[in-house]
């Protein structure tokens, strides 16, 4: 697993926000066997690995005050990913404007739904965790990615 992008600072004196970023983004295969709805063994340590990639990076452009939003955030849509998509699972981040964007493409062409969930179920929180925490989230025009925002 290797990141597809490299981080460009300006001078280190300048404030945080006058930097220059270029944003990250990781693919990595689902293990083959994969059956739709559950996360195949070898997949479950992906949102753990992706969740400390986007954390290094933050603190690594100067804002660690955002790796727990976006840590979080990461966590649950690349879990969506692997339980309902199809195919390689990419993940992007990068500031656009005044904005940290979290990008997660699964493949699947059926949008996320949040769903209500009971005191007994053990799924089914994870839209709403982003719908909460992030600025604002969607999907893309064909279904394949769910975004995310924060204020950068």
């Amino acid at each position: 697993m290797t990141p597809t992008a490299i981080t460009l600072r300006a001078d280190p004196r300048t404030d945080a926000r006058s930097h220059v970023y270029i944003g990250l983004a990781v693919s990595f295969a689902r293990a083959s066997g994969t059956v739709p709805g559950t996360i195949a063994e070898t997949d479950r340590a992906w949102p753990l690995r992706v969740r400390r990639i986007i954390g290094a990076r933050l603190r690594h452009w100067g804002r660690p005050d955002l790796a727990e939003s976006a840590e979080l955030l990461a966590t649950e849509l690349v879990t969506n990913a692997l339980k309902h998509g199809r195919g390689d699972v990419g993940v992007r981040i990068y500031p656009r404007a005044d904005r940290l964007r979290i990008e997660v493409r699964d493949g699947s062409h059926e949008c996320p739904v949040p769903r209500t969930a009971t005191l007994d179920n053990e799924d089914g929180r994870g839209l709403l965790l982003v719908i909460a925490i992030a600025e604002d989230w969607g999907v893309s025009p064909d279904g394949t990615t769910t975004w995310c925002t924060l204020p950068f």
